[in-house]
């Protein structure tokens, strides 16, 4: 991917917003307690992630991973600016997000590591990134993690805890879940009670964390199908000039008006 554009074929409003009344009331003591307590919590939870040898400048740019001071300015403001549109789009502290190519020979694998880098980039915030794209995991590659116990190995166990599935990167505040151990059937681990605790744990532990579901093609896959249901947001990766107006369409009415949050444009 050369260059990373946004392309939305609609914006959506935030919908059920209601004109309440403003509470100008001062918060009680206990209140403010509760919020300090949080507050507190939130920032150990991202000190408390621990870190790796960063990955250097040059590293960072082989691997085609964004970074705060990197010269291709206009790429690092579009990511920011996607990040800020999905914050836009829910009132939920957190949320998860899948990325999906429109059709297969679509790598949308930089899209979402990039998008979990962008949310890394803010000191307020971790992201986690999940290689559900069992048969092509990239990520694994671009994060060396080849060889890891990842989700399957979890999901597919009974002795494995989840903390075995997490692993820390060299990007420091974005943590990541490799595919683990190839399974011909990963459907059925994606449709299981544990999967949906799993991704419910990724959300309900650190309210500063942000899911990232690197997911494959929602048109040609049954686990993408799957995974829309445990996912608040979809961002479509649409590659220039390889898919007709049909498979957008298709692939947009798949994920629907509530979770399609836009489209990304690549490979032009």
């Amino acid at each position: 991917m050369n260059t990373v554009e946004k392309a939305f074929l609609k914006s959506s409003q935030k919908k059920g917003e209601k004109n309440d009344d403003i509470d100008l009331s001062l918060p009680k003591e206990d209140s403010i307690r509760r919020d300090a307590g949080k507050l507190t919590s939130s920032r150990k939870s991202i000190s408390n992630m621990g870190l790796l040898d960063k990955y250097s400048e040059t590293e960072l740019k082989d691997r085609k991973i964004i970074y705060a001071n990197m010269p291709d300015k206009k790429t690092l403001n579009n990511y920011r600016n996607l990040r800020t549109r999905l914050l836009s789009l829910t009132k939920k502290e957190n949320f998860v997000t899948m990325v999906s190519p429109v059709v297969t020979n679509t790598d949308a694998s930089y899209v979402s590591a990039n998008l979990a880098a962008t949310f890394s980039l803010d000191e307020a915030k971790t992201s986690m990134l999940i290689e559900a794209n069992i048969n092509e995991p990239i990520l694994n590659s671009i994060f060396d993690k080849k060889e890891q116990k990842g989700l399957v190995d979890y999901l597919s166990s009974e002795e494995l805890s989840s903390e075995t599935a997490l692993q820390k990167t060299r990007v420091p505040r974005l943590g990541y879940v490799p595919s683990g151990s190839l399974r011909e059937n990963s459907a059925e681990y994606f449709t299981s009670t544990k999967m949906e605790a799993f991704i419910g744990e990724m959300v309900g532990r650190y309210p500063d964390r942000f899911p990232i579901i690197n997911a494959p093609s929602v048109l040609d896959s049954a686990d993408a199908r799957i995974l829309l249901r445990l996912c608040d947001l979809v961002i479509l990766v649409v590659p220039y000039g390889k898919c007709s107006k049909d498979d957008i369409l298709r692939a947009s009415v798949l994920v629907g008006n509530e979770k399609l949050a836009g489209l990304v444009l690549s490979d032009f």
